[in-house]
């Protein structure tokens, strides 16, 4: 039987407005059901604990510093399994390198040990709230679509629609056909991305499609006269496999 510690991480007084506006906190909703014979506010501070700074037991180190930054339920509604949580952004790690803030550690409080639990049937997240405070500390992609009207010769503003698609299906195509469909769809499309599963495989190995593939893509640019794009799949255990594959 889990610890009863609705007591330390819910307080169902606190209003979601406020919580906005005061900016201290990122604000995750989840759709949530406990097991049976596991009372749904009780699962719910289990889940905010697990998620924060609690434990299945009281520990001694635990000082009024930690308690001031447990997660907290703030919301619950059994019937709709609503069920929301306010954590702290003291809880999220940081870069030692410049200090931002980073996805990971969000997801790993979020939606990380809380997935293991015995007394929670499903805790899926359905929205978040992240506060101006802390968007600021998260430094964003490297890229975005400007650098794909950019690459495709397009205005930086405005650039318009990018038509996009992977090749299927995703295993079981040879070279030459799966050159072709990249081909034909690059005769009103712009964009094709290897699916995560294609690399090398014995069937359709890189060193063969993908010189087929530029030739598609420098055939389709031809007779279209519009610069097109192609991202292949360079995963691999090692730096030096994926170098060779890029």
């Amino acid at each position: 039987m889990a610890l009863d510690q609705s007591q330390r991480y819910s307080d169902l007084s606190l209003k979601e407005e406020d919580l906005v506006t005061g900016g201290r906190h990122i604000l995750v909703a989840y759709k949530m059901k406990p097991k049976s014979g596991h009372g749904y506010l009780e699962a719910a501070a289990h889940f905010a604990a697990e998620s924060s700074t609690g434990t299945n037991v009281e520990v001694s180190t635990t000082d009024d510093f930690t308690k001031g930054v447990d997660a907290l339920v703030y919301h619950i509604d059994e019937a709709n399994e609503d069920m929301r949580i306010a954590y702290p952004l003291e809880l999220f790690d940081r870069n030692i390198t410049d200090g931002r803030m980073m996805m990971v550690s969000f997801l790993t409080l979020a939606i990380g040990n809380n997935q293991g639990m015995g007394d929670i049937e499903h805790g899926q997240i359905i929205d978040f709230f992240v506060p101006p405070r802390a968007i600021q500390l998260f430094d964003g992609p490297a890229k975005d679509i400007t650098d794909m009207w950019r690459i495709l010769g397009r205005p930086l503003k405005d650039g318009g629609y990018i038509a996009g698609t992977i090749i299927k299906p995703k295993l079981g195509l040879r070279p030459e056909p799966f050159a072709e469909a990249a081909y034909q769809f690059w005769l009103g499309g712009d964009f094709i991305k290897n699916d995560e599963p294609q690399g090398n495989q014995v069937f359709c190995p890189a060193k063969k499609v993908y010189p087929l593939v530029a030739d598609a893509m420098k055939r389709a640019q031809d007779e279209t006269g519009e610069a097109k794009l192609f991202s292949a799949n360079i995963t691999a255990d090692d730096h030096f496999e994926m170098c060779a594959r890029a």
